[in-house]
């Protein structure tokens, strides 16, 4: 007690301090009649002519492509002289500043707040103490010294730890405003904070999370250019560096250390995205990074906004990461449990291909030199109110992200001192009479593994018990484990685990054997409907859609079409040498009729080639129908641009409108499009229709299509006698009917045996 006395007492007269240095405030600068359009920049070198003539780029990570640009009054002319087109969003920013605090605001959290002012006593520091001095529950915060600011102000987060958080405990960081304007990003932090202390003690998931994980919550990231933003001037994105020759200020989402230097940021002192003279120069950056050195950080979110977008690494290149299955799986979940709250949909996927470059970026440094599941969330919105997103808009922003939140801080990346990965994922699908392999990764996160514990544990009847083998290793953190061949009247279920040498056995899934991973069996997995486009099928075609050999035309923007399919030399493709045109309406291809009667589990499996625009302005579809009429979308593209550089691996479940239907159509769809951009387009390949039938032979043991001596084996296994019943995993012996495996069965058994 004495201590968190004299720490408090510390952190108080520090308080004080940052806030004398503040100054007077100044009257903010005035956007009357600014407009915010959106405009076309076809590269980099256009980029950085239109900084020059505007007041601001708007988008975090601005890039070639459509940006929102604030122009001041008068200035509009510059984008016709650089001969470039656009559409006014905003008419006039300063409305949108006047209209943006709700009146009669009553909550904290009906209103933005200054960071650290002495004249004003409910700003964002005053109500972190708030919560760390008068909350019922602020036995749980504590009041954390991140670092100073380069103008000396210092930057407050919150920890927040329950009963059993030791030193070594996992932590979770999450830290908004590290670009000043975003105001939204700021009060999310704080907004988690205070959801975690009410809910303590009587919400079991929230109890759970805030006994075992230590907290990092951190609303504002960069003081100085926050209260900037109040004092004089809203539209301030960095520091308050000091850059010489009246030119201030350092992007601090560039000036991490992975990839620092590189595409997506700025060399010139004057840019938004000026990424410092080095990597790590800046004192707000170096302070959140000793967090990483300070704490056990395992996952992390760095809030900005705007967009509605959920991304990872990388910032810096296209490549993906090692983990991106793991981003993409958990990036899913996050995107859904958001839309589930208010109807929201971000859009989800690595910075680069996502949004644009941009090098020296908070997620890049932190996975790669860290191992930190690091994720960064541009919240709402898409751009229509650009950052003056109205207060009353706070709490609706923070109730769709809080879920994703809590989630992050309940994975397994967090949770577990060794963690279970699946390279190429788990199997869905069973083929009868095959060995599954499944690859495993087993990842030592803040333990090691106990070397001979691995195990995999399977059945193929839910009524039976588990049979426990163990993994093998391929060295390193690789192993490999074998789902043995089966039948089709299996039911297969599974789970792996392992000890950590903490004394901690690990199992994935967590709660297993309780939850399990399973699958179906099938025969009909490599297709029952198989069009690989070897010669032309006939179907309908618009626009031009066509069959035939690509040409590796077009790429005005992405990459250009194919120059053979996947199999063979040809394909159906839009406009099979280059591009497709603005303006223009859907054009579809269509199948002919397949028959689906019978068929359960339908898939649409095939290889894709696509360029276009995110849907914001182009769109591609796939869709189904059983009448030729009605026609259900099963796949558009985002609001990211897709450009395919290869050919891609697309499975679409198409059940709920296939499955048992006589008569079944395919439909590809280009288009609509905008007056913009134009990219590559559809090209498709090796189209198949698969269904997870499963058409074994009685007393076929292992589902190898023959009833052989290793069906024999299996059978003295399953031998019960008169009235033994059915043991489990024995069913397929059942060959009469009477609930029991006996000498009748046996002699059925001989009539069906094919021999070895």
């Amino acid at each position: 007690m004495f201590r968190r006395v004299i720490a408090m007492v510390f952190m108080a007269a520090a308080v004080c301090a940052a806030r004398a240095a503040d100054g007077a405030d100044q009257v903010p600068q005035r956007f009357d009649g600014y407009q915010v359009v959106t405009v076309a920049i076809p590269s980099w070198e256009t980029l950085a002519e239109v900084e020059k003539v505007c007041e601001t780029i708007m988008n975090d990570y601005p890039g070639p492509g459509k940006l929102d640009v604030m122009f001041a009054p008068g200035r509009l002319g510059e984008l016709d002289r650089l001969g470039l087109s656009y559409v006014v969003k905003i008419e006039d920013y300063q409305v949108l500043i006047d209209n943006r605090d709700t009146p009669g605001a009553r909550g904290w959290f009906d209103a933005y707040h200054r960071y650290s002012s002495p004249s004003i006593t409910d700003d964002i520091v005053d109500y972190l103490e708030a919560l760390a001095t008068t909350h019922p529950n602020h036995e749980l915060a504590t009041m954390l010294n991140v670092g100073n600011s380069v103008e000396n102000r210092t930057i407050w987060g919150l920890v927040i730890a329950g009963a059993n958080v030791t030193p070594e405990s996992p932590t979770v960081l999450y830290f908004g405003a590290e670009h000043a304007r975003e105001w939204i990003a700021a009060t999310v932090p704080t907004y988690v904070a205070t959801y975690l202390m009410d809910q303590y003690g009587t919400n079991p998931v929230v109890t759970d999370l805030v006994d075992n994980v230590r907290w990092v919550m951190v609303p504002v990231m960069n003081p100085d250019g926050y209260e900037h933003c109040w004092t004089t001037y809203r539209l301030w994105r960095k520091n308050r560096r000091n850059n010489g020759g009246g030119v201030y200020g350092v992007d601090l989402n560039r000036n991490w250390g992975e990839g620092w230097g590189g595409e997506g940021s700025s060399s010139s002192p004057s840019s938004d995205t000026y990424r410092g003279p080095s990597a790590f120069s800046e004192p707000e950056t170096v302070a959140i990074r000793n967090l990483f050195d300070t704490y056990n950080v395992r996952a992390m979110i760095d809030l900005h906004s705007y967009g509605l977008y959920i991304m990872w690494p990388y910032g810096y290149q296209s490549a993906l990461p090692a983990h991106q299955a793991t981003y993409l799986a958990h990036g899913q979940d996050m995107q859904q449990m958001v839309q589930a709250v208010h109807g929201v949909t971000y859009t989800i996927g690595p910075v680069y291909s996502t949004l644009y470059a941009a090098s020296g970026v908070s997620v890049d440094w932190t996975y790669v030199q860290r191992g930190v599941l690091s994720y960064t969330i541009e919240l709402r919105d898409t751009g229509a109110y650009g950052f003056e997103l109205p207060a009353n808009q706070i709490i609706p922003n923070n109730q769709e992200v809080l879920p994703a939140i809590l989630y992050l801080a309940n994975t397994d990346w967090v949770r577990l001192p060794i963690r279970f990965e699946f390279p190429n994922g788990l199997p869905e699908v069973l083929q009868a009479g095959s060995d599954t392999v499944v690859a495993v990764n087993i990842v030592a996160q803040y333990a090691a593994v106990v070397p001979g514990t691995p195990q995999m544990h399977y059945r193929y009847d839910p009524a039976g018990a588990f049979v426990a083998v163990p993994l093998t290793s391929l060295g390193g953190n690789a192993y490999q484990a074998v789902l043995p061949a089966t039948n089709c009247l299996s039911t297969p279920e599974f789970y792996f685990s392992a000890e950590a040498d903490t004394g901690v056995t690990v199992s994935s899934p967590r709660n297993a054997p309780a939850e399990v991973y399973d699958a179906t069996m099938s025969t009909g997995a490599n297709g029952f409907y198989v069009q690989d486009l070897s010669s032309n099928p006939g179907w309908t075609t618009q626009g031009l859609w066509a069959w035939g050999h690509p040409t590796g035309g077009g790429g005005q923007y992405g990459g250009p079409d194919p120059t053979n399919g996947y199999t063979g030399a040809n394909v159906y493709g839009y406009n099979l040498s280059g591009d497709y045109t603005n303006s223009m309406p859907e054009y579809h291809l269509t199948s002919t009729a397949i028959n689906c009667s019978g068929r359960n589990g339908v898939h649409l499996v095939f290889r894709r080639w696509l360029g276009v625009e995110r849907s914001q302005y182009d769109h591609a579809y796939v869709r189904v129908s059983t009448n030729g009429t009605t026609w259900t979308t099963v796949w558009q593209n985002p609001n990211a641009d897709t450009t395919d550089t290869s050919w891609q691996h697309i499975d679409l479940d198409i059940s709920a409108v296939a499955d048992n239907q006589p008569t079944v159509y395919l439909r590809w769809t280009m288009g609509t499009t905008d007056g913009g951009w134009t990219y590559c387009g559809w090209n498709i390949d090796d189209i198949r229709l698969t269904s997870a039938e499963c058409e074994g032979l009685p007393a076929d043991y292992n589902g190898d299509g023959n009833v052989d001596l290793p069906d024999y084996a299996a059978f003295s296994d399953c031998l019960t006698g008169p009235d033994g019943g059915v043991l489990p995993g024995c069913a397929i012996f059942e060959l009469t009917g009477d609930a029991d495996v006996d000498l009748d069965d046996l002699a059925a058994f001989q009539r069906l045996f094919t021999g070895p």
